[in-house]
């Protein structure tokens, strides 16, 4: 019953996105925007909407027509990833010994409808599911396509978003199952078949022009692949992360300090009581500026600041400067149930553009502290991790990272050399902590990564993560190069574990998506 409820709901998503294609090309032939996303920012972040509750201007007068003046929103997608990487075993040779391949095949999305504003109010419902295309092999999951079990990679299905809104003058109140996209560390990162969703009470306030509050409170997270919701402690994939030695005993784990062993299970992961998030953030827009202040409290968890900061200037006619700056920290929490944390980051970035071209140049820093979890390594699996420096799948977080990156945009079609086509360019070096006595030491690497999305509804002005209706295809490919020339063996001894003995060379990671939005 479950896969036949399963196959008519992404068939009755087919139906509804081929109705609604011939008119979104005709819209799209007279109605052409030129909005971007704004790339100053990490991953597939988006700007925060500055326009709660002035968006809504009619309330409905009956049920009846709240019912049938509703939005209907969905996604029909296809997604394939394969990720090829080469194995060394440092104590036999310096030739590859195998390979660890990971990959999926899926296809399905979500399918959503919300009710017109009756008295200002709303209610919407969110169903989302994943379905494996072709062949899904149980030894190459890893990646987050499919449900992941133990007897393989297989379908999910979830109701991600059931809630009730009032949306009026410069006010937003929403509470229940959503998606929330723009609250910097808790964020969509939909990257994979389906996006995070999690269970929350938001308000949204926009009263002052420029200015704009947001307050939530954060009970629980749905992952990309999953059918349930988690706490925010599970949801961030804490583990003590033992590493033993070769007499079996444990000499390195993730947790450092104080902690409620009783708190995890026999598998290392936190099983201990549900942890809620409330946050705050204040956003600034106006003129050439823009700031961004966020507070992000796990109780018996962690406390996450995260600042932001941008100013952009014209050069010239053309041309456009933009400076732009990122601070977070980082620390432990009352019962600290993942043992001392104290860490932090910093990005900085500069970027020029132009009709149809972009370039630019990041750094970012993370703290090393061996006295803080996993050595400094940031929990940021609420959404897409913010480092500018966060490619397709380095992603800056880990402890004592120094990263620069460099890249450049191309929109062919502004550009009259092709249209509806977005092409980009991205090269990264990850300097890790990698001397002999640091105990949290990892391999340096890199990243060179190509993207490119094409649009069969709009010619020119949109980006490699622009939200839009219609028909696209987007290509992404990324090459990973780790460096192996390590004196291995030294720090086996000095340290008594061997986790550095079986090691990456590089790797290829190549994606693909077909997305019809409606």
């Amino acid at each position: 019953m479950k896969k036949r409820y399963t196959l008519s709901m992404t068939a009755f998503m087919m139906l509804s996105g081929s109705t609604l294609f011939a008119a979104e090309k005709i819209k799209a032939a007279t109605t052409q925007k030129t909005e971007q996303e704004t790339t100053v920012l990490a991953g597939d972040s988006l700007a925060v909407d500055m326009d709660a509750g002035k968006n809504q201007t009619f309330s409905v007068s009956s049920l009846s027509d709240a019912f049938t003046q509703g939005k209907l929103k969905g996604l029909l997608r296809y997604s394939g990833q394969h990720r090829d990487s080469s194995l060394y075993l440092i104590d036999q040779d310096s030739s590859p010994t195998g390979n660890d391949i990971k990959a999926y095949s899926a296809i399905g999305g979500y399918l959503g409808y919300e009710t017109a504003p009756l008295f200002y109010t709303s209610i919407g419902a969110t169903f989302y599911t994943s379905n494996p295309l072709g062949s899904n092999p149980a030894d190459r999951e890893g990646l987050g396509g499919l449900k992941e079990t133990p007897e393989g990679q297989k379908s999910y299905n979830v109701l991600g978003e059931a809630y009730i809104q009032v949306e009026k003058d410069d006010n937003l109140v929403k509470v229940g199952r959503q998606e929330l996209p723009d609250y910097r560390f808790i964020s969509l990162s939909n990257i994979r078949m389906t996006p995070f969703t999690h269970e929350a009470a938001i308000y949204e306030n926009t009263m002052m022009d420029g200015l704009k509050l947001n307050l939530a409170y954060v009970t629980k997270q749905k992952d990309r692949n999953a059918e349930e919701f988690k706490g925010m402690v599970r949801s961030a994939r804490v583990k003590i992360g033992c590493v033993e030695n070769s007499a079996g005993e444990c000499v390195r784990t993730n947790v450092r300090g104080d902690y409620d062993p009783t708190d995890f299970d026999p598998g290392g992961n936190y099983s201990g009581p549900e942890k809620k998030m409330p946050l705050v953030g204040i956003v600034y827009s106006g003129g050439n500026w823009r700031t961004e202040g966020w507070d992000y409290y796990v109780n018996d968890f962690i406390n996450t600041l995260y600042l932001y900061g941008q100013y952009s200037y014209p050069v010239t006619e053309a041309w456009k400067l933009t400076f732009a700056g990122q601070y977070a920290k980082q620390q432990d929490v009352g019962a600290h149930v993942a043992g001392s944390v104290d860490t932090w980051f910093y990005g900085l970035k500069a970027q020029t553009s132009t009709k149809g071209m972009l370039f630019f140049l990041n750094y970012n820093e993370v703290s090393y502290n061996e006295g803080s979890y996993d050595g400094g390594t940031l929990f940021v699996r609420w959404g897409t991790p913010q480092m500018f420096n966060s490619f397709q799948v380095q992603d800056s977080e880990l402890a004592g990272t120094k990263s620069i990156g460099v890249g450049a945009q191309f929109d062919l079609g502004a550009l009259g050399i092709l249209d509806s086509t977005v092409i980009r360019f991205r090269y990264g070096y990850y300097d890790m902590p990698d001397d002999l006595w640091m105990l949290d030491a990892r391999q340096d690497r890199s990243e060179a990564t190509f993207d490119l999305r094409y649009s069969f509804t709009k010619t020119e002005g949109f980006g490699i993560f622009t939200q839009m209706d219609g028909l696209s295809i987007q290509f992404r490919i990324a090459y990973d190069d780790y460096r192996t020339d390590y004196d291995f063996a030294s720090y086996e001894k000095l340290h008594g574990f061997d986790s550095l003995n079986k090691v990456t060379d590089d790797f290829v990671d190549a994606r693909l998506y077909i997305d019809y939005i409606f």
